[in-house]
């Protein structure tokens, strides 16, 4: 009876917990991880349900103990390594409705929010004033106001 195992086609000592030829997984560096997240994953979690130790994993694949930690604590926890949907609640305007809200505003800078937010009840989408403000504060258009000048006199 061998001690090898393969995973994802590579053989790895089950004892050691690590590749038993000389070439290291499809993985070299942290920077070669990151663009293979999906892969690695299932390789971490893979080696780990083999015995190998979250050290010799680490040394081998040259990943930061606490990276792989977490991706196998993930796995316990919910089953996948897949990231979960965000709790919280959805926008009540679209990117659409965003973009026409920084149109109207480049168009005529002096647009006040109250109008737009009337013009987005026009189209069906009920917001409120500090949700335009934010958006359009997110989106930088310049705020500008009137200089301020004498008023006229009779002598003018």
């Amino acid at each position: 009876m061998t001690s090898f195992e393969s995973i994802g086609g590579v053989p790895v000592d089950v004892f050691q917990g690590l590749p038993s030829n000389s070439v290291p997984l499809c993985l070299t560096s942290w920077e070669n991880q990151k663009k293979s997240a999906k892969t690695s994953e299932f390789i971490f979690v893979d080696l780990h349900k083999s015995g190998s130790s979250l050290g010799a994993i680490s040394n081998h694949l040259k990943v930061p103990r606490s990276s792989e930690q977490t991706i196998v604590r993930k796995y316990k926890h919910h089953g996948t390594t897949q990231s979960s949907y965000r709790s919280g609640r959805r926008h009540v305007r679209s990117p659409r409705d965003e973009r026409t809200l920084v149109r109207k505003v480049k168009i005529n800078p002096r647009t006040t929010a109250k109008d737009l937010v009337k013009m987005l009840e026009e189209t069906g989408t009920k917001v409120s004033i500090s949700t335009v403000k934010r958006v359009l504060y997110r989106h930088n258009p310049k705020g500008r106001s009137a200089r301020k000048k004498p008023l006229l006199q009779n002598s003018h």
